[in-house]
């Protein structure tokens, strides 16, 4: 037996108010983080001598916290980490940059972007913390 809805129910077909707001972003709009990551890349020794200048370790822990933690001995990469901090120092801005530029093209807001970004710089400082605190087991 076939069932159809009663002849007096009305259907309405709903519009989206905000239709405007859902537009994708424009290429400039996104692409920034890339090129400023690239622009931070071309800079990267002179920034660093510069916050190392300024605020020493701590600066360069929490700007600079992965070219500090590729070099570390607990990651046992041995020989192959000795030139892993150079080559860091010119990518993480980048990296970070592309992640950035990703987010905004799927429409993600700048603010949330930049915590994302500053919450993993602080994780990886945290980590650096971790192994370079008094009394702890390095594992060696």
């Amino acid at each position: 037996m076939e069932t159809h809805p009663s002849a007096n129910t009305t259907t309405f077909t709903l519009e989206d108010a905000d239709k405007e707001s859902h537009h994708k972003p424009g290429f400039l709009v996104w692409c920034w983080p890339a090129v400023f990551g690239i622009l931070l890349a071309i800079v990267a020794d002179q920034l660093r001598t510069k916050v190392d200048s300024l605020w020493g370790d701590l600066g360069d822990r929490l700007f600079f916290p992965w070219v500090q933690l590729v070099g570390r001995p607990e990651l046992g990469l041995g020989d192959a980490a000795v030139g892993l901090p150079s080559l860091m120092l010119r990518l993480q801005f980048p990296i970070a940059g592309l992640y950035a530029s990703w987010n905004l093209s799927r429409g993600h807001k700048l603010s949330i972007t930049i915590m994302q970004v500053a919450f993993v710089f602080g994780v990886a400082a945290f980590v650096l913390w971790l192994l370079t605190a008094p009394g702890a087991s390095h594992g060696l």
